[in-house]
């Protein structure tokens, strides 16, 4: 199934009602966005999951784990 839904000016898109009947969808109800790449899937959530609210308020990461932590111990041992 190919649907197209138009963006307002606001970012808000309506899911369109073959979607919404497709994936159980009602007032409420949470979707998920996963991007990889230049694609995007709308999922539904599976499960509750708290930690679901902190999904990508980190951030990454560098390229080099390990001299991260170590700047980070090395840092705490001078303290």
């Amino acid at each position: 199934m190919r649907v197209i839904a138009t963006m307002t000016s606001k970012g808000q898109v309506t899911v369109p009602r073959e979607v919404r009947e497709k994936l159980g969808l009602k007032q409420g109800d949470g979707l998920v966005f996963e991007i990889e790449g230049n694609t995007i899937t709308l999922l539904t959530p599976q499960e509750d999951n708290p930690f679901d609210a902190f999904i990508g308020t980190l951030p990454p990461l560098p390229q080099d784990a390990r001299s991260f932590w170590r700047e980070r111990r090395d840092g705490d041992a001078e303290e």
